[in-house]
């Protein structure tokens, strides 16, 4: 063999042996870069692989007392469509006040509609505080903010997150129907004191009459609003959701449908869309699921007996169908994972929950402290119940663990998950997790070919069990991965007995 011969030899060994070094060094422009943002298991877009008995679960939430009962006689059995807003160290709360009169000849309103207003100071303890902004029946002794228009039927604010937004539109809102002809804008400084922003309505292909929802998206630079909308447009087809853009709150785009692969015809009224607060990037939804049945002799006998038959005779549907809150999410705003079984089931038959209005789930989700002396905050919420009652009509606080609204699941023989490459940065691998006095959680960092990194594996990690929102992963080295950042890696959840509900790179923070 001469020279030559020898020299192309030795290179085809090298780039046969060097091949995959080469591949891996291009492999980071296809994986996703997570930075140091949290992750949630709401989705499979981040999942490579499960295996084992491994699953993701949704999970209810807690119930907890009454928030705020509608019992002013401006509200009563009809109010609702909340909103919730955290601001500060004050917490903002807006509802609609309405009555029906319910009884044995049909279904008719008893006032006008009103937005009402609430404040508190921890998020669970309300205050309805007498404004004297609007008369109501020769008085101004109520917390009536808005009223004499059909936006009251549904009006909705939020606070305007756009660098460029006005501070005197620090909050801004939604609201109408068809009787306004589509959707009005309104803004507001302190979000008492409300004028209109526009002078015709914004949005006006849809069906308007819930509770549709806006925010200002920080990665798109746009505004998003959420509507009900018509599969088959002019209220007909299936209730479902629709989707419209703007980049000035003024004009936009016309409503377009979302969609939900892989799940099955389903009809939802409210929407409750928004960016969860925790993870940006991740949009959480809680739609109150519309339930069409026929009244069977069992349905007849289910709570409130007594109202479904004076509805049967009022107003049909309302005593024969049913409404609950499922949960849905997205990383694009229009498809959405959504998961076909309740959020929130009516509950046990003795409270009365069994009727159409009921369960309908506030807009919103703030944190409040935990009942169990030295726990993490929980996340609250508001569903409504005893629809129709007018003296029992009102909302009762509901929490859930941080990011607790679906978790990878295996039961104590075990699973796993392996993720999609991802690029990170930060120090250390936090996670929220809960296992048994039986159970662990092991964490193995790969390279993009599965191969697990120099003491990083299965084998290296310790075995961690406990319950904690913010637990730090630890090998036999320690805690440190910042020599990975910026590279492209696996990794891989080894869970038993157990349950994973985020993770996220971070800075140094060892417990």
């Amino acid at each position: 063999m001469n020279i030559n011969q020898l020299f192309k030899a030795i290179s085809a060994v090298l780039a046969v042996s060097i091949a995959p070094i080469a591949h891996a060094e291009e492999l980071p422009s296809s994986a996703t870069n997570i930075a140091s943002r949290r992750e949630l298991f709401v989705d499979d877009a981040l999942v490579e692989k499960i295996s084992g008995h491994a699953r993701f679960q949704l999970h209810a939430p807690t119930r907890r007392e009454i928030a705020i009962q509608y019992n002013e006689p401006w509200e009563g059995n009809a109010s609702g469509y909340s909103t919730i807003i955290q601001d500060g160290d004050v917490y903002h709360m807006f509802y609609r006040g309405h009555k029906y009169i319910v009884d044995d000849k049909q279904l008719r309103q008893a006032q006008s509609e009103v937005t009402c207003y609430a404040h508190s100071s921890d998020g669970i303890h309300w205050v309805k505080p007498k404004l004297g902004l609007f008369e109501w029946r020769g008085t101004k002794e109520n917390n009536i903010i808005f009223l004499g228009s059909p936006e009251t039927h549904n009006f909705a604010p939020f606070i305007d997150t756009n660098p460029n937004c006005p501070h005197d539109e620090k909050f801004k809102a939604i609201g109408g129907t068809v009787t306004s002809k589509g959707l009005w804008t309104f803004k507001s400084a302190d979000g008492i004191h409300w004028s209109r922003k526009s002078d015709k309505a914004v949005v006006t292909k849809g069906a308007f009459d819930s509770h549709n929802a806006c925010f200002w998206d920080n990665k798109s630079n746009r505004y998003i609003m959420y509507v009900r909308y018509f599969s088959d447009g002019a209220f007909k087809g299936l209730r479902s959701i629709g989707v419209a853009f703007s980049t000035d709150f003024e004009t936009w785009t016309d409503p377009i449908g979302i969609t939900y692969p892989n799940s099955p015809p389903q009809q939802m009224y409210t929407n409750q869309v928004l960016p969860y607060y925790r993870a940006s990037h991740i949009l959480v939804g809680f739609p109150t699921r519309y339930v069409a049945r026929k009244l069977n002799d069992h349905g007849k006998t289910l709570e409130p007996v007594a109202l479904r038959d004076k509805l049967t005779i009022a107003y049909e549907r309302c005593a024969t169908d049913l409404t609950d809150g499922i949960f849905m999410a997205s990383r694009n705003g229009q498809s959405f994972r959504r998961w076909d079984e309740a959020f929130l089931r009516p509950g046990p038959e003795a409270a009365g929950h069994w009727v159409y209005g009921d369960n309908y789930q506030a807009y919103g989700l703030w944190e409040t402290k935990s009942n169990i002396e030295g726990a993490p905050n929980d996340i609250s919420m508001h569903f409504s119940e005893h629809a129709w009652l007018n003296d029992l009509h009102g909302q009762r606080r509901y929490t859930i663990r941080l990011d607790g609204f679906v978790s990878l699941h295996a039961p104590l023989t075990g699973g796993e998950l392996i993720t999609k490459p991802v690029v990170f940065t930060g120090q250390q691998l936090h996670v929220n997790y809960s296992t048994s006095a039986a159970g662990n959680l092991y964490v193995e960092l790969q390279d993009v070919t599965g191969q697990p990194l120099a003491g990083f594996s299965q084998q290296d990690c310790l075995e961690h069990y406990g319950d904690s929102t913010e637990q730090v992963i630890r090998w036999k080295s320690g805690t440190d991965v910042s020599a990975l950042a910026g590279k492209s890696i696996r990794i891989r959840f080894i869970i038993k007995d157990a349950d994973l509900y985020s993770y996220q790179f971070g800075i140094s923070n060892v417990r």
